[in-house]
């Protein structure tokens, strides 16, 4: 019979073995599982660089790995320095940020947009993602977000500070006395409060100076133009400003606007839309006077004239009052007025 200290050894034997065993076993699963992953990754790195002629998002996060590792040597990612234009430049091509993403784990078994933070700074990784998601072509087809738009056009903005209007959207030039060399776009500091015109729908995104920027346009009326534009009838005018809701603030239509903003009916009464004159902005049905008629606002107030021959604007419904019918109608600058049938004709077709 075994004695105490012979069972004890024996004992400790045998859960030497079950974990000798074990550890066996695991190392066996976790060498399978790394054979397996590696495998997998090589097949992944192949696919992707056969496909190299064939896809765009395997072209981006092949350039977009020599701009954070031009060395080619993984291990040198870290002390390798990044090529930021290249990085910018690439950015304005790639529509699909996802399938770049995943193009760059299958290449590199590393996650792009975690590289990209740890190589650019804040404000360089902030103007990367600003790029891609202004990009006026970017690929929606499988739910992903549309662009991002800074403004919608026809949208009438005011400035809510002193805003620089320029030439063109870069913000490089600030018209410091330094700067006197430099390029200069400004065409001046429009004041707050000041209405500055109809979004045209064009943007642009200045990844240099991190600013969102919107084209801004009018054409002058000038039969309620100041003086010094009397001269300039039908003339265009149009620049870039900053999108930026601490510059500027946007609104629909003008009583919208004129409602927060009392002193702009002055000016809104001159600035017009791009396409008042040609009328292009204005849907059917039109109405169109058929002689002088009275311009009501929306609570049947006479607020103006329209001589025969003008379009009011597009047709929204008729109203039978005591007086006969009334014609609601949007202005080309959506601003919501009636007029009565008897004065009115209607254009259905352009």
């Amino acid at each position: 019979m075994a004695s105490a200290k012979e069972k004890i050894v024996q004992t400790v034997q045998d859960n030497q073995s079950v974990l000798i065993k074990g550890a066996l076993i695991a190392g066996g699963i976790y060498l399978t599982y790394r054979v397996g992953k590696n495998l997998i990754a090589k097949v992944n790195k192949n696919n992707a660089q056969k496909n190299t002629d064939d896809k765009p998002e395997v072209r981006q996060a092949m350039s977009l790995r020599s701009s954070v590792n031009p060395s080619g040597y993984s291990w040198m990612k870290s002390f390798d320095t990044t090529n930021v234009d290249t990085v910018m430049e690439i950015a304005k091509t790639i529509t699909n940020l996802d399938k770049v993403q995943k193009a760059y784990k299958d290449l590199y078994q590393d996650n792009l947009l975690d590289d990209l933070q740890s190589d650019l700074s804040t404000g360089e990784y902030e103007a990367f993602l600003n790029i891609i998601a202004s990009n006026a072509n970017k690929d929606t087809s499988n739910g992903g977000a549309p662009p991002v738009q800074y403004t919608k056009k026809n949208q009438l903005i005011v400035a809510k500070k002193d805003v620089t209007l320029r030439s063109s959207p870069d913000a490089s030039n600030h018209g410091a006395f330094y700067e006197v060399f430099s390029e200069d776009n400004i065409y001046r500091v429009a004041k707050a409060g000041e209405f500055l015109g109809y979004a045209t729908g064009q943007q642009h995104y200045d990844e240099v100076n991190n600013v969102k920027f919107i084209q801004v346009a009018y054409v002058i009326n000038a039969k309620y133009a100041p003086t010094a534009y009397k001269k300039k009838n039908k003339v265009k005018m149009a620049f870039w400003i900053s999108a930026s809701s601490n510059y500027t603030v946007q609104f629909p239509n003008a009583k919208a606007m004129i409602s927060a903003y009392p002193k702009t009916s002055s000016t809104a009464a001159w600035k017009k839309p791009l396409d008042y004159f040609d009328l292009k902005g204005i849907p059917t049905p039109r109405l169109i006077t058929r002689s002088s008629a009275v311009i009501l606002n929306e609570q049947f107030a006479p607020i103006n004239h329209a001589s025969a021959n003008t379009i009011l604007g597009q047709l929204m419904m008729s109203m039978q009052t005591k007086q006969g019918v009334l014609l609601k109608f949007r202005t080309i600058d959506n601003t919501i007025r009636w007029v009565d049938q008897r004065y009115i004709q209607l254009q259905e077709t352009l």
